[in-house]
C-alpha cells in the first residue's frame, strides 16, 4: 500500500501521517477517561475525598478546555502551528506522566486541569489538519473515519483502563501518555501542516504589499458558523444527557454500563458510514438528524425495557454521529484557512460547553414543572425529547423561511451571496473567480458547496 488518497489530485499521504493525526485527534478526548474506573474507589484511595472534589476532577477537563480551545484557535491563526503542536503535546504528555506520582486528590485535580488545557488547544488543530492534509471527498470521509475511530478507541479504552485499575488504581493513567506520539514524528510531519505565516506572505505577494491584514468576519462565514455552533450546542446538550442519566435510570452497573456503550458504537458507526449516509440524506442533514434523535429519546422514555432504550440511544447517537463531522467539514470550506483554526475553535467549544451544562440546563427544566431528574431520572429524557422537538419545528420553519427568501431573490435578479466573504484575500483586491492558492488551502471563493449549505 503506497498511501492514503488526499484528495487533491492524485496525491496520496504516508500511512504514519494519518496515523499521526489520529492519534492527535484522539488526544482531545482522552482526559477524564482514566478517571473514570477509579470513581468508585476515590474515597478509598484519598479519605476524606468530598462530593466536590470527585466533581471537580470529572469536569475539570472539559471546564479547562473552554476558555483554551479558543486560545489554541486564536494562536493557531497567527504563530506556528507544527511548534504550538508540539509544546502542547510535550505539556501534556509531562501533565500526564504526573499523574502517576500525584500524592493527593488536589494535585489529581489540577493535573486534570492541565491536561484539559493542553486538549483545547489540540482540538482545533487537529481539526484544521485534517482538511490541511485531505480535500473535497476524502476530506469528508477522513472527518467521518476519525470521529469513528476516536470513539472505538474510547470503548477500547473504557474497558482496558478498567481492567488496569484493577491491577493498580495508577494503571489507567498510561492512557494520557498517548500525547508523546505525536513529539516522534513531529520532524516528518510539519510539511504537512499549512503555515499561518506562509499564508500571510504568499497573500502579500499576490497583493504586492509588504503586509496583509485578516479581519475574522471577512474570513469566514459568519451566519454559518453561528448557526452551526447552536445547533451543534444543542444536540450536544441532549446526547450528553443520555450517560449523566442513565446511571441513574438503571442501578445496575453492569446494564447502565452496556447502554453507555451503545453510546460509542452508534457514534462509532455513524463515522464509519458518513459518506453513505449523506448520499442518502442530501441537503436535509440538518432536519433528519434533529428528527432522529427525537425519535431515539421517544424510545427512551416509552419503555423502561433495556433492549429499547439501547435501540433509542443507538438511533440518537448514530445521527449526532453523523452531523458532528459533517458540520467539521462544511465549515472547513466555509472558512479561509488563515481563520480556520478560529473557526473550528468555536465550533469545538460547542462540544465541552453542551457537556458542562446540559446537567444544570435539564434540572432546572425539570425544577420548573417541580420534579427532579435525580429522583425520577426518566424526566431528564422526557424534556430532552420535548426540547428536540421544539427544536426541530424552529429548523424547519428556518430552512421554510430561508427556501422561500432564496426563491424570491432568484425571481427578483441577481442573488447577494457571502461567499465571497471567505475568500483569503479583501475582496476589492482580487475580484477574479480563480481558485484560492494552494498556500490559502482553502477552496474557491464561488464554491457551489458554501452557498448551498447557508440555506441549511
Amino acid at each position: 500500500m503506497r498511501g492514503i488518497k488526499s484528495g487533491y489530485g492524485t496525491g496520496t499521504l504516508p500511512v504514519w501521517a494519518v496515523f499521526n493525526l489520529y492519534v492527535i485527534y484522539i488526544c482531545t478526548s482522552i482526559p477524564g477517561l482514566a478517571i473514570s474506573p477509579i470513581m468508585g474507589d476515590l474515597t478509598k484511595i484519598f479519605p476524606g475525598t468530598s462530593q466536590l472534589e470527585t466533581q471537580f476532577l470529572t469536569l475539570g477537563p472539559n471546564i479547562a478546555a473552554i476558555p483554551f480551545v479558543f486560545l489554541g484557535g486564536w494562536i493557531g491563526t497567527k504563530f506556528n502551528n507544527a511548534k504550538l503542536l508540539n509544546w502542547t503535546c510535550l505539556f501534556y504528555g509531562i501533565g500526564g506522566a504526573c499523574f502517576f506520582i500525584a500524592p493527593n486528590m488536589i494535585t489529581l485535580i489540577v493535573l486534570s486541569f492541565l491536561i484539559g488545557i493542553a486538549a483545547g488547544i489540540l482540538s482545533p488543530l487537529a481539526s484544521a489538519f485534517i482538511a490541511d492534509m485531505f480535500g473535497g471527498k476524502a476530506r469528508t470521509d477522513q472527518y467521518g473515519y476519525t470521529s469513528a475511530t476516536l470513539n472505538l478507541v474510547l470503548m477500547i479504552s473504557t474497558v482496558a483502563t478498567g481492567y488496569l485499575a484493577k491491577v493498580d488504581w495508577r494503571l489507567p493513567f498510561v492512557i494520557y501518555l498517548l500525547p508523546f506520539i505525536p513529539l516522534f514524528f513531529a520532524k516528518s510531519f510539519k510539511k504537512y501542516i499549512k503555515e499561518p505565516a506562509d499564508i500571510r506572505k504568499s497573500d502579500a505577494v499576490k497583493l504586492n504589499a509588504p503586509k496583509v491584514h485578516y479581519k475574522f468576519s471577512k474570513e469566514v462565514n459568519v451566519p454559518m458558523l453561528v448557526r452551526y455552533c447552536l445547533y451543534y450546542f444543542f444536540i450536544t446538550l441532549v446526547i450528553a444527557a443520555i450517560s449523566l442519566y442513565i446511571p441513574f435510570r438503571y442501578t445496575s452497573t453492569t446494564t447502565a454500563g452496556y447502554l453507555t456503550s451503545v453510546l460509542f458504537l452508534g457514534i462509532m458507526a455513524s463515522g464509519y458510514t458518513l459518506t453513505f449516509c449523506l448520499r442518502v440524506l442530501k441537503n436535509h442533514v440538518a432536519v433528519v438528524v434533529l428528527a432522529l434523535i427525537a425519535v431515539g429519546f421517544v424510545l427512551m422514555v416509552i419503555s423502561p425495557s433495556a433492549i429499547v432504550v439501547g435501540l433509542g440511544i443507538l438511533i440518537a447517537s448514530y445521527f449526532y454521529g453523523i452531523a458532528q463531522p459533517y458540520y467539521y467539514d462544511r465549515l472547513s470550506v466555509a472558512s479561509s484557512r488563515i481563520a480556520l483554526t478560529l473557526t473550528l475553535a468555536w465550533f469545538a467549544s460547542m462540544d465541552s460547553i453542551g457537556n458542562v451544562v446540559a446537567p444544570f440546563i435539564i434540572d432546572a427544566v425539570a425544577k420548573l414543572f417541580h420534579t427532579s431528574c435525580s429522583t425520577h431520572p426518566i424526566v431528564a429524557f422526557k424534556i430532552c425529547m420535548y426540547m428536540c422537538f421544539v427544536a426541530l419545528a424552529i429548523v424547519i420553519v428556518r430552512q421554510i423561511f430561508a427556501r422561500s427568501r432564496h426563491t424570491t431573490e432568484i425571481k427578483g435578479g441577481p442573488v447577494a451571496t457571502t461567499a465571497a466573504s471567505i475568500a483569503p484575500m479583501p475582496v476589492h483586491k482580487c475580484k477574479c473567480e480563480c481558485p484560492a492558492s494552494t498556500a490559502t488551502g482553502t477552496a474557491p471563493s464561488t464554491k457551489p458547496g458554501a452557498a448551498q449549505d447557508d440555506k441549511k
